[in-house]
């Protein structure tokens, strides 16, 4: 894959958090320009004492399912015992499970399910519940869910047609970021230089979230559609193209990966995710 035309992108990442916010850093330590402009700002929930709850009664389910590492993020700190061995930990991804393992007190002795791979990609809930059918023998009886505030609910209906019982609990909730004047201008002076704009999505919401920030400025949002959209999952990708973004690439949230999928000097082939090469060959 060769460099866009006129220079090297500039890099527009909208991965919420520190991840988001240390990504970028990465991604100008290895000589890109980045902007950290994240599509979400995480809160707490709504309601913290039902989360509460819901950790207080963790020894009730035989399944817990955490759709992200924030969801790990905000339930970890209420544990106070250790986790209940006889309760699987089921993740969407791998970076969830990492986060599960790492934050969750004594999950390392609990049983982990998260769909096969690596990477980014090989996760969503189509994937883990796959990983569940294979994986969870009897089926689980009753499921908690850990989710943010809104989200797909094609897991949670795929449980319940099985016969599960299930319960979610909101571990936290996004709300739109609005931008500071410095990203604007960061933003606007990138596109005034003539540099193509790569924007990372780690999320379909996060699509429409960047749509909705950019429509302030028509020139800004030609750009947007203009660039190369950069996706870790395949439902991103049909989200970009469905808002008209001709070159959508496939890639991890990681520096060398993006480099890589933008084809810039001194990014390792290696760097490309297992989804990127699928689709090279499809």
């Amino acid at each position: 894959m060769k460099p866009s035309a006129g220079g090297p992108p500039f890099v527009l990442v909208t991965r919420p958090q520190t991840p988001g916010r240390a990504l970028a850093a990465q991604l100008r330590a290895a000589g890109s320009d980045a902007l950290w402009w994240p599509a979400f700002v995480l809160l707490p929930p709504d309601d913290p004492a039902a989360l509460r709850s819901s950790v207080e009664r963790l020894p009730l389910f035989d399944l817990v399912v955490f759709v992200s590492p924030a969801a790990v993020r905000a339930f970890a700190p209420l544990l106070t015992e250790a986790w209940p061995a006889h309760a699987v930990i089921a993740a969407v991804g791998a970076a969830t499970a990492q986060e599960a393992r790492a934050q969750l007190p004594g999950a390392s002795e609990a049983r982990i399910i998260c769909p096969a791979g690596d990477t980014t990609a090989d996760g969503g809930s189509e994937a883990l519940w796959e990983a569940l059918q294979r994986g969870v023998r009897p089926p689980p009886r009753h499921a908690l869910i850990v989710r943010a505030q809104s989200g797909r609910r094609w897991l949670i209906d795929r449980l319940l047609a099985s016969g599960a019982r299930v319960e979610e609990t909101v571990a936290y909730r996004r709300v739109a970021h609005v931008p500071t004047a410095a990203q604007w201008a960061a933003l606007r002076a990138a596109r005034a230089g003539g540099a193509r704009l790569a924007t990372l999505f780690s999320s379909s919401e996060a699509v429409e979230a960047l749509s909705e920030a950019l429509a302030r400025d028509p020139a800004l949002s030609a750009w947007l559609l203009q660039g190369i959209g950069l996706c870790v999952h395949a439902r991103i990708e049909q989200a970009l193209r469905a808002r008209g973004l001709d070159d959508v690439r496939c890639c991890e949230p990681e520096a060398a990966s993006i480099r890589c999928a933008l084809g810039l000097p001194g990014a390792a082939t290696a760097a490309a995710p297992k989804a990127a090469r699928q689709a090279a060959r499809s």
